[in-house]
């Protein structure tokens, strides 16, 4: 478990899925341990204890709970901007 303290919070990242860490905001095309093709824009919870979201589309106002793994990750664009 990672545990952080700020002062006054604890955060505990340790749910949050390795491979989508920094990518908060892009859009990402994935390939699951089941062969499945998926393409989400990775958001991220709020919260002492945050996991990664798999959110539709920008307009989206939030999303499914990530994996923990995936085969690969792709990059595809930043969806902030």
């Amino acid at each position: 478990m990672t545990m952080y303290k700020d002062g006054i919070h604890e955060m505990d990242y340790s749910d949050l899925t390795k491979q989508l860490k920094g990518l908060e905001g892009w859009r990402v095309e994935v390939i699951t341990l089941q062969d499945e093709k998926r393409r989400f824009i990775v958001g991220k919870s709020t919260g002492w204890k945050p996991i990664h979201l798999e959110v539709a589309r920008r307009t989206s106002s939030g999303g499914g709970a990530a994996e923990k793994q995936y085969k690969s990750v792709t990059v595809l664009y930043n969806a902030r901007g």
